[in-house]
């Protein structure tokens, strides 16, 4: 068997929020029984309640306890490292620096970790990252742990009312507004209106609050600050414009129609008890405002497909043929209406007609789409069930 490795453990005081330098002004860190013993003496002259003195007394004592116990080949140290009084990164930050330079006199195995009981969650971890912590020992001095936790908590607590905007705004903000508000009706000698001023600031503060309107304005400033909007391409302004002079013929012809109804179909001699001759009129007369804006909204819609190289725009041109051939087929069936006495020769011819064309214009679609091979829904199966 080999020759047993030493084991080196040391016995380590944390003071994260620098007590030590502040009340004792000693420089840390300190290493050595004797030094951390005079050091002890010193912060507890300077303040006899002060919990790391204690905490350092305790450890020069199990120093001294593991020392007199150690066995062959044990070798103990005791040092206390501090932090800063402002706490956060930069009290993290010189703890490592300063135990780092610890472990560069006396590089331990292990740490024995003694403290005050305060920011225990924050200092293990640190001292982990550089050395295994092999126990805890914490030094509680008449409740001292709790009211120093109770004393960080509300100090925490204040500085985030304090510092972070999303309530600053109502701590400090709200008030401050009122304040000035109260300052300038004194100046403008219109005290007597202060408590309707309050209650319109209350009141316009809960209701941008109440319904987000402070954060639909920032989403919205956000939004704007990384140029989120922009010009939307060309097929979209050719589906609007086509959208809206479609809906505007529409609407048109619906003016249309309310307008003979009211004042030409008396005049001609309608009677709006002959509801056949009434709708067969109308067919006559205004079927062609009706298919011209629908028309107008479908050719749209094939441009918007067509600029994205989509293929359901060569199916959209079949429903602009069956569109415009309706027209024809209103027109003959209005006039069947009308007249009954006329042939229907006419009407079927149109009607057959019109099946011929849109058969063809779907074979010539269907070849005309496999030869182009366009990416997208393949095909009217694809957009019937999207």
């Amino acid at each position: 068997m080999g020759e047993r490795k030493a084991e080196r453990t040391l016995v380590l005081c944390v003071d994260r929020d620098d007590d030590v330098g502040v009340k004792a002004k000693v420089k840390t860190p300190i290493i050595g029984k004797e030094e951390n013993l005079r050091v002890a003496t010193k912060l507890a002259l300077a303040d006899p309640e002060e919990a790391d003195a204690n905490a350092m007394f305790e450890a020069v004592r199990l120093y001294e306890h593991l020392a007199a116990t150690a066995g062959p080949g044990e070798a103990y140290e005791i040092a206390t490292i501090t932090g800063s009084p402002l706490g956060g990164v930069k009290a993290d930050r010189k703890l490592l620096a300063e135990l780092s330079e610890v472990l560069r006199v006396f590089p331990a195995d292990g740490v024995i970790l003694v403290t005050d009981g305060y920011a225990d969650e924050v200092v293990i971890p640190l001292i982990q990252s550089k050395v295994p912590i092999v126990s805890v020992k914490r030094v509680v001095v008449r409740h001292s742990r709790s009211i120093e936790e109770t004393a960080a908590l509300f100090s925490r607590y204040l500085r985030l009312l304090l510092e972070s905007p999303r309530y600053s705004r109502i701590v400090l903000g709200l008030p401050g507004a009122l304040i000035l508000i109260l300052v300038v009706l004194w100046m403008l000698d219109l005290l007597v209106y202060a408590w309707m001023a309050i209650l319109v600031g209350i009141g316009a503060f809960m209701f941008v609050k109440g319904f987000g309107l402070d954060r639909r304005i920032e989403n919205f400033i956000r939004a704007a600050r990384s140029r989120v909007f922009k010009f939307p391409p060309p097929h979209v302004y050719v589906a609007a414009i086509s959208y809206a002079a479609g809906t505007l013929i529409v609407l048109l012809a619906t003016y249309q129609v309310a307008w003979y109804l009211t004042y030409y179909a008396p005049i001609v001699g309608i009677s709006y008890a002959d509801l056949a001759a009434l709708i067969g009129w109308l067919c006559v007369n205004t079927s062609h405002m009706f298919v011209t804006g629908f028309c107008v909204l479908i050719l749209g819609r094939c441009l918007h497909w067509f600029m994205r190289k989509d293929p359901r725009g060569w199916y959209g041109l079949v429903g602009l043929l069956v569109c415009a051939w309706s027209y024809r087929l209103l027109y003959e069936a209005g006039r069947i209406l009308l007249n009954p006495m006329l042939s229907y020769t006419d009407l079927m011819a149109t009607f057959l007609v019109g099946v011929l064309m849109v058969a063809l214009a779907t074979i010539i679609v269907n070849i005309i789409r496999a030869r182009l091979a366009w990416p997208g829904r393949g095909g009217l199966e694809a957009e019937e069930g999207s």
